[in-house]
């Protein structure tokens, strides 16, 4: 009887804890993180209200590029299995960002449903020492993905780039691209690239290895009536076969 009354003392104040924890104002909280945070992770946020449970920020910035604005809701179903669950929306004028994600007590993380719409002039950003630009669409639709930690995320969906434009020197345009990725049989992801019949013909594979190693193999030709620019430009890539592909092959490790 002692036994189970102290169970569920324990129990009970341990949601009370859980409770307070969640109900703290969103700026109190990420005062006191942000400083911890700033070392691993250069995203901040601004104009926090709201609370940890069911916040908001008016602005969050990657670095200095800022990309949205932010609100999210915990799951108090998944706080209570021992999990942290929370569903998001980050959104501006041209970005949109939406999806839900897991937390496990191992560090694993579980994304489903998630959908984004960027700008690939604003990926650009993100690599600012890149000698080309962009433009075009990036939509990536995601209805799961596993993330391990020193792991190969396992992913599943879909990224299309749509209008697709590369400027490296001159404009090319390139069309519609697809890639379509699924988990691995061994861990990681594979993908297959294809074009929506623009100026652009191309097929490919890339795979990403559960090591964090990836390949890409793809084969390009301009297709009859392309700008003569994107002609010139596939010629980087080496001389094409009798057929007029040129081959791109690439590896690395993430």
């Amino acid at each position: 009887m002692k036994r189970a009354w102290l169970k569920y003392t324990l129990l009970g104040l341990l949601t009370y804890a859980l409770a307070l924890i969640v109900l703290l104002p969103a700026q109190q909280v990420y005062g006191v993180a942000q400083p911890y945070l700033a070392r691993s992770i250069p995203v901040t946020l601004h104009d926090l209200g709201g609370s940890v449970w069911s916040g908001r920020a008016g602005t969050l910035a990657w670095r200095s590029t800022p990309l949205g604005a932010l609100q999210w809701e915990l799951s108090p179903w998944q706080l209570l299995q021992g999990r942290l669950g929370v569903q998001w929306q980050l959104q501006d004028t041209a970005t949109a960002l939406t999806g839900h994600a897991t937390v496990r007590r191992d560090g694993s993380i579980a994304l489903r449903d998630v959908a984004a719409r960027i700008p690939a002039a604003q990926l650009m950003l993100f690599n600012p020492g890149l000698p080309i630009a962009a433009d075009g669409t990036i939509a990536i639709k995601l209805d799961e993905a596993q993330l391990q930690p020193q792991a190969a995320p396992a992913l599943r969906g879909t990224v299309v780039w749509s209008q697709a434009l590369l400027v490296a020197g001159q404009p090319l345009q390139l069309g519609d691209l697809r890639l379509t990725l699924q988990p691995a049989e061994n861990g990681g992801s594979s993908g297959a690239i294809a074009d929506g019949g623009g100026p652009l013909e191309i097929t490919g594979t890339v795979v990403l290895d559960a090591n964090r190693s990836y390949r890409l193999d793809a084969r390009l030709r301009a297709r009859p009536g392309a700008d003569a620019a994107l002609s010139r430009g596939l010629q980087l890539l080496g001389r094409a076969d009798a057929r007029g592909y040129h081959t791109l092959r690439y590896s690395g490790r993430l």
